[in-house]
């Protein structure tokens, strides 16, 4: 009866009762799981196409249109300098941000006087305009490589504090007293209590400073620095070029995509194993 769920049950968790009332018994578990976005994907796609049909491919690129401009970017060996200078500075703001992020919300999470003093200011961060930080990040630091990583770190560690903030204060009280019982030192309860605890929030922060740090460093490039992606874009939409717009934008988001699949999911799978598949 504690067993494994027989496979049509557990499809019935993953699908909608009327696509799983259609797959056969036999269908792999894993395909189910697939299905729904697969076809999602596949509406979206026919759907694009039909509205790419009253367009010029120059505007608005169909998907085989577009996929032809991502062969071509890729075809040239220096498109891949240019993604590679863009992933390197995604990567510092994502490290620095992350690193910064999570040294403020755990240290507020535990010192209601710290937790005070920052909580407006966290606020002010978060609500104050990513384009306004990344115009000023220019005017600071002029087209150089520090403009575009001081504007991801200043956007996104706000959101990996409030994240690990809420995670510290959701700590159970009780490991806490129970580690200072039995004297543990600070670097014990840290390993052993409250990182531990801590690590759905900061998987989960992860992934928001990965999709938030990407978009962030495009845009900081198209103004302040003279080359990568960003840059990329902005010389494309000064062409009115649409289509290659799309196709550097587009190329640029399934890498982020398969970075967040093979690493972070993977991560935090093999991190969460013990958890079960389906939620009850």
């Amino acid at each position: 009866m504690h067993g494994k769920l027989p496979l049509k049950k557990a499809k019935r968790r993953v699908l909608p009762d009327f696509l799983s009332a259609f797959l056969p018994d036999f269908l792999p578990d894993s395909i189910s799981r697939m299905l729904p976005g697969a076809l999602t994907l596949a509406a979206g796609l026919v759907v694009w196409k039909a509205i790419s049909l009253f367009f010029y491919p120059i505007f608005f690129p169909g998907p085989a249109v577009l996929f032809e401009r991502m062969i071509a970017i890729y075809s040239d060996p220096a498109s891949y300098v240019v993604v590679g200078q863009t992933l390197a500075r995604i990567f510092e703001g994502f490290v620095l941000s992350m690193l910064i992020g999570t040294a403020l919300g755990l240290v507020m999470g535990l010192k209601r006087g710290i937790e005070i003093f920052f909580d407006s200011w966290i606020m002010v961060l978060l609500t104050f305009p990513a384009v306004c930080w990344a115009f000023l990040s220019v005017l600071w630091f002029g087209l150089s490589e520090t403009a575009p990583i001081f504007t991801i770190v200043l956007i996104v560690f706000p959101y990996v504090a409030m994240n690990i903030w809420a995670g510290t204060k959701a700590v159970e009280k009780d490991l806490l007293l129970m580690g200072r019982v039995y004297k543990a030192d600070r670097s014990l309860m840290l390993r052993k209590v409250l990182i531990p605890q801590l690590m759905p929030y900061i998987f989960s922060s992860l992934r928001i400073s990965l999709s938030l740090s990407w978009k962030i460093a495009l845009v900081a490039e198209a103004f302040g620095v003279g080359s990568g992606v960003g840059q990329q874009l902005i010389n494309w939409f000064q062409n009115t070029r649409v289509d290659m717009m799309l196709a550097w934008g587009v190329s640029f988001m399934i890498i982020m995509v398969l970075i967040d699949l093979l690493i972070f999911r993977t991560w935090a799978r093999r991190t969460f194993a013990w958890r079960p598949e389906f939620a009850t």
